[in-house]
């Protein structure tokens, strides 16, 4: 039986994390979404299990999306990140993979709109 091709086709995400930017005196000048890469993404429907690991971990789950997973990806880290879609930033509460590590899987929790 041949493999089924999933199509990701809901939207493109960008994952990075949140930097301050200072001025030359070193003043806080507030906080700039700096993104690590892009990825195409399904939206997913999220089930009960799910809004109670996010109620475990003390965050509210507001959207749940799976993405192909990029190898460049291994490398980064998990805390802190940030993701934009559509210029709305969402905090990462957790990042699963299947047991093959080929999709991810993405739980997020509104943060607002996106700092550029």
């Amino acid at each position: 039986m041949r493999p089924h091709r999933e199509t990701f086709n809901d939207g493109m995400m960008q994952y990075g994390y949140t930097k301050t930017t200072r001025s030359e005196s070193g003043k806080d000048m507030g906080k700039v979404f700096s993104p690590e890469g892009k990825l195409a993404f399904k939206e997913l429907s999220c089930r009960d299990r799910d809004y109670e690991l996010a109620g475990a971990l003390n965050s509210r789950l507001d959207r749940k999306i799976k993405t192909l997973s990029p190898p460049s990806f291994r490398n980064q880290s998990n805390s802190n990140l940030k993701v934009a879609i559509d210029s709305i930033e969402y905090d990462v509460i957790e990042v699963d993979s299947d047991p093959s590590r080929r999709y991810l899987f993405f739980y997020l929790q509104r943060v607002g709109v996106k700092h550029e």
